[in-house]
């Protein structure tokens, strides 16, 4: 398992990553610009989905936390 700022190499269907590409809008970006923000956006929702599972919070309140704390863990991550 690889740890924080760790590199890992995957092999991946190229029309994959060409569709991804287009759904984020990210023409230009490297094809590990764009895995990478889609799987932060995978994770990004699976976050919220269990903030609001857990919570019985609002869809409002679920989205405010659920950034918090993606903002939280980035500056964490920065500070490592």
């Amino acid at each position: 398992m690889a740890s924080s700022g760790d590199k890992v190499n995957v092999d991946l269907d190229a029309e994959i990553v060409e569709r991804t590409r287009s759904e984020l809008g990210a023409g230009d970006e490297t094809d590990s610009a764009v895995v990478e923000r889609a799987l932060n956006a995978y994770l990004l929702e699976r976050l919220l989905d269990f903030t609001q599972a857990k919570g019985g919070l609002s869809d409002a309140d679920a989205e405010r936390l659920t950034h918090e704390e993606l903002h939280a863990a980035r500056r964490e991550r920065g500070a490592a």
